[in-house]
Order: C-alpha cells, then structure tokens, then sequence
C-alpha cells in the first residue's frame, strides 16, 4: 500500500513535525511519500493519506484510508473541525493532551496516541552545567499572545531587576517588531539555517517558556534533546515532554482562553494556562540559583526519559503497528467486510 504524508507547506512547525514523523515511518521500513497539502481531487485513492494541516484546512481523499495528523493548542476542539475529522477513518493525535480534547470535543472514529519522535531531532549536545555570568535563558516561538513572551518579559525583569545578572533572548519571526525593555533582553528576528538555531541552545543556560497552550512544544523538546534545563509549565502537550523533578515547573492555573487567531478557532469552554510574571520570576530565579550538578541532574533525567518515550525506535514500532492497522481495514474493505 502506498503511504503519502500530505504536509500543510505554509505552516514551518508543521513541515519540521512531518519530517520527523517521515523519519519513524522510514525507521519502521514503510516508504512514505511527501507532498505538499492538497484537498481531494488528484490523488489515487488506493493509498494511505495521513493528512497534517490545521482544522479548517482537512479534507479527506474520497475512497482512500485518511488519517487526520492533528495539533491542537487549547483544550476544546471548534465543532465544525470535529464534524469534519468524523469523515476521516482515525486520527494521529501528538500528545495525551490532544488525544483527550479531541475525544472530549466528540470526535468519534478512533484517535491513536502517535507522537513524532522528536528525541530525533538533530541538536548540538551542551557539555557541562556552569553557568556563564550573566545566566542566559533562550526562548523560541512566533511573536503571537499565546506564547505568552508578555508575561515572560513582565517575569523575567521581576526576576532580575538589575541589568547584568541575567540575559534573555528571544527567538522569533522576521514579522516582529517589538521593542526590548532592556539591554540584557535581546530579540532575534532573522531567518537563520536549522544549524544556526540549534546551536543557540547550547549557546544558553537553560530554556524557558511562558507559553500558555501547546499540543506539543518542539522548542521545549529540542531543549531537552540538547541537554539544557527546561523552565515551563506542564500543561498541554508539556505534560508528555518532561516530568516534575525533571526541569523547573512554572505555577499556572487554567483560565478561559479570552483571544483566538481568528473567530473561527474558538470553541465554548476552552481554557489556557496562564502563568503569571510572578510564579515565571519565582521559576526563572530558582534554575539560575541552583548549583551545576542540579541543573545537569534534572536536564538528564528529562533527556532519558524523552529518548524513552519519544525516541526514534518506539515511534517506528508505533508506527508500524498503526500500518497494521490500517491494512488489515482495506483487506477487510477488499473483502466486503463491514468495519
């Protein structure tokens, strides 16, 4: 059976997700073919579609098997997104938080827990734990409200009030225009190669975000990946990423998420975790104060569990047990068999 990955082109976290997700499928000995996202119409329909876009955006192949590849932030799905992944025959979800929205906001055909095995991802590995002087946090994402690097910024300067004992740097796209409140807080908007911003990882002392939704977090998983200790809260798609004990938890509690991208995204009920810049500074200010064997001690254990659970060896045998999945349906469809 062919298997054709149809990747959302336009959206960058999603074509690294599915490159991930192609090197499980090649570790599992399955040839996976990629192709930019494109709605039904001219592709064959005795293949497998996995489909990875966001919700408005799925449509199934009419008479192939199609698996919906779903990432979702908040934790209530829209309606009109579920009645469409309802068409689909299964859906991938990336973390035990999606798989629980969408089975909370009615999807009803089987959703599989199926992560991308980001322990993968090819990061320079950061040796030892001294910190540098000043302590240096990286945080990585779009300059959107969700990411909260608001509250960051309000924590971090609460944190450290005096210019000089910290340094923060902020990852984002080409699109933003802030400006920084300080010289210790420095935005970098340029477009640089994959070996360039992962090298910032281990240019740092530890990882930090305020986020307040993610179905996953690949900049938290490449972190950990790159040995550095992590500072987020464990909420969302954090939850499967690292464990308490194993990086510096951020206090939160779950409030109505108030703002969506567009109208379209929101559904009755959602919720976000909000962090306030008090319990970010009170986060921030215990990982630069701890000694270097803590902060290597925690980084490991959170680095051998992702390698447990997100390496590339139990994704394949994931993935290889959903192929069987899925063609033991179409010999079943073949055969006339009801599903």
């Amino acid at each position: 059976m062919e298997i054709v990955f149809l990747i959302d082109d336009g959206l960058p976290s999603y074509v690294e997700a599915a490159r991930l997700y192609r090197l499980g499928f090649e570790a599992a000995g399955l040839p996976v073919q990629g192709e930019p996202y494109a709605p039904a119409g001219r592709l064959p329909s005795d293949a497998w579609f996995l489909h990875h876009t966001i919700g408005p955006r799925f449509r199934p192949v009419p008479g192939a098997y199609n698996t919906a590849v779903v990432f979702h932030e908040w934790d209530r799905y829209p309606s009109g997104w579920t009645a469409t992944l309802n068409g689909f025959d299964s859906v991938w979800a990336p973390s035990t938080f999606v798989r629980e929205t969408l089975l909370a906001s009615g999807v009803t055909v089987p959703v599989y827990l199926v992560p991308p095995p980001v322990a993968a991802v090819s990061v320079p590995h950061k040796s030892g734990a001294d910190a540098q002087r000043p302590f240096r946090f990286l945080s990585i994402g779009e300059p959107h409200f969700r990411k909260g690097f608001h509250l960051l910024l309000e924590g971090f300067l609460a944190a450290f009030p005096h210019p000089g004992e910290a340094t923060l740097t902020l990852k984002v796209s080409s699109s933003c225009t802030w400006t920084v409140p300080r010289a210790d807080v420095v935005v970098v908007r340029e477009r640089l190669s994959d070996a360039t911003l992962r090298a910032l990882y281990v240019e740092h002392d530890a990882y930090v975000t305020a986020s307040l939704g993610e179905g996953l977090g690949l900049p938290v998983a490449e972190a950990i990946v790159a040995g550095l200790p992590v500072v987020a809260n464990r909420w969302g798609g954090h939850r499967d990423l690292f464990e308490t004990g194993a990086g510096w938890d951020i206090d939160y509690e779950l409030v109505p998420q108030l703002f969506c991208s567009e109208p379209s995204f929101f559904a009755a009920a959602q919720r976000c975790a909000y962090s306030s810049p008090s319990a970010i500074a009170g986060a921030l200010r215990a990982v630069a104060g701890a000694s270097a064997d803590e902060r290597a001690r925690r980084a490991a254990r959170a680095r051998q569990r992702l390698v447990n659970t997100h390496g590339l060896d139990r994704i394949a045998s994931v993935i290889r047990d959903q192929y069987a999945l899925v063609a033991d349906s179409a010999r079943a469809a073949a055969a006339g068999v009801p599903q």
